[in-house]
């Protein structure tokens, strides 16, 4: 494989990831565009005002376009064994995963890999939003329309195979230290993560902040100055990786709940450890102190997501 594959981008309806209401396709072959596709989608529920706010579709927009489920063919025949890149690949890629469980899509395969990461590793940025890199590196898009979203994002995988030499996929992930794709199947899979190592499994809350560069923190971010706390598995990201990122916003992670938390991040609850009442010790305790009028939210990690980019 040379520099092939599919830029992808969805627009969501309301907070939750199986809402899409549009999507952009772009394929790249050899490193060039040479097919797109855009669609609005219906996604069968309700809008919020923030989301219609952000990519302008309303519900009188989308009334009569196909669903996801009819979409979902279209996404399969346009890709074919190409693999997807989105950038920030866990909300897209989340999207097509709920979007299969919602209407029970089991042969949806797809290898995927992940622009926001890549370009952390090969581009020197302030920020790592998709509007601020196409502006630091001139490439004119409208932001929060899914295809020009898609093209974009495409864009900064040939931006950094050329300032690399890099001629395939595989090479720009390889030096990256992403040994494979992650992947799609169905409604489950595996993140596009970096491999780990013994060393990576510990890690202190100060490490964490010392390797954050302090001119790349956005002092702008709604988790600035926020302490939060994780508990459970993230099905998007190793916790380490969830925390650098949480403190590039400007954020202050921790390992515990304390009267500093604001934010309790709630991943999946391994029930053989915290029993029949799924909740951790983290949880009780945020629990308690929100009803003892404490300023502190619990968010689900899909909404941590939303809120993070």
């Amino acid at each position: 494989m040379s520099l092939d594959f599919v830029a992808i981008d969805f627009e969501t309806a309301n907070q939750y990831r199986a809402s899409a209401c549009s999507v952009g396709l772009v394929k790249f072959i050899d490193g060039k565009v040479v097919d797109t596709f855009y669609s609005l989608i219906n996604p069968e529920s309700e809008f919020d005002f923030y989301n219609m706010q952000l990519h302008g579709i309303t519900p009188e927009m989308v009334e009569y376009s196909p669903n996801y489920l009819q979409i979902s063919h279209i996404i399969k025949e346009f890709k074919k064994e190409l693999p997807l890149v989105a950038h920030y690949a866990p909300f897209d890629m989340g999207v097509i995963k709920d979007s299969n469980e919602r209407y029970n899509i089991t042969d949806f395969n797809a290898n995927y890999f992940d622009s926001y990461y890549l370009s952390r590793r090969f581009i020197t940025s302030i920020s790592y939003k998709l509007n601020h890199l196409a502006e630091l590196l001139e490439i004119k898009f409208s932001h929060h329309n899914a295809l020009e979203d898609a093209k974009a994002c495409g864009e900064l995988i040939i931006h950094i195979a050329k300032q690399n030499s890099f001629l395939t996929v595989e090479a720009i992930l390889e030096y990256a230290s992403y040994t494979k794709f992650g992947i799609i199947d169905g409604f489950t899979g595996s993140g596009f993560r970096k491999k780990s190592s013994k060393r990576d499994k510990s890690y202190s809350i100060q490490d964490i902040i010392d390797s954050i560069d302090s001119s790349t923190i956005q002092e702008n971010h709604i988790f600035f100055n926020r302490h939060a706390c994780f508990t459970g598995k993230l099905n998007s990201m190793e916790r380490k990786e969830a925390m650098k990122l949480f403190a590039t916003c400007g954020g202050i992670p921790e390992k515990g709940v304390t009267l500093k938390t604001n934010l309790l991040i709630m991943g999946d609850q391994n029930l053989t450890v915290v029993g029949d009442s799924g909740k951790s010790s983290k949880i009780k305790k945020a629990e308690k102190l929100l009803a003892e009028g404490k300023d502190i939210q619990l968010l689900g990690e899909n909404e941590f997501l939303r809120m993070l980019y």
